[in-house]
């Protein structure tokens, strides 16, 4: 397993921990004044999406390239960018988003930020169970593989795969965005 790969899932088990009382149903406290977690959410929000939009636009420009230097580097940087971009940006949205659903009148009692949040987390599912170990095998089928070689028709299987649960894991959280933007009356 790749050192990023390593260091994605401490990340994931932090952001496991930060849901535990949801589960428990506890409610979440505002610890910083309300004004201040819209900015972490906000903040949150364009890291995650920021980067889960330019990562695939950044890999689909490296496969233009055909070179394999490129794509090789693509491969690493993707899974680092998810630990410095993606993963902070789940975790301000975290923190931050459910202190403020709980100003709101708890996360079950306001269908729109219960939408949003299982969207979200299934955008989180969809990740964790397909784009990362995707990541991780186009890094393990690159790396062995010098510049000047072919990659081998499994990475870009893996790559292709990755693109469309990669548009799903993207889609899911920008509906997300919408419903906590606009606010809609759902049920």
């Amino acid at each position: 397993m790749h050192r990023s790969t390593k260091w994605l899932i401490g990340l994931i088990a932090l952001q496991a921990l930060i849901l535990i009382p949801l589960v428990l149903g506890r409610e979440y406290r505002l610890f910083l004044p309300y004004n201040w977690h819209r900015v972490l959410h906000i903040a949150g929000a364009v890291l995650f999406l920021g980067n889960i939009i330019v990562t695939g636009l950044w890999m689909a420009s490296a496969e233009r390239t055909g070179s394999t230097a490129v794509l090789k580097f693509g491969a690493h940087a993707v899974n680092w960018m998810d630990v410095f971009f993606t993963a902070p940006g789940v975790i301000l949205i975290l923190v931050s988003g459910l202190p403020l659903a709980s100003q709101w009148g708890g996360i079950t009692r306001v269908p729109w930020i219960l939408a949003a949040l299982l969207l979200f987390v299934l955008s989180g599912v969809v990740w964790v169970g397909l784009l990362i170990p995707d990541q991780n095998r186009m890094i393990r089928l690159s790396d062995p593989v010098l510049s000047d070689e072919s990659l081998p028709s499994a990475f870009f299987r893996c790559l292709h795969r990755w693109y469309v649960w990669g548009v799903v894991a993207t889609v899911l959280p920008l509906i997300s965005l919408f419903l906590m933007v606009l606010k809609p009356k759902l049920w």
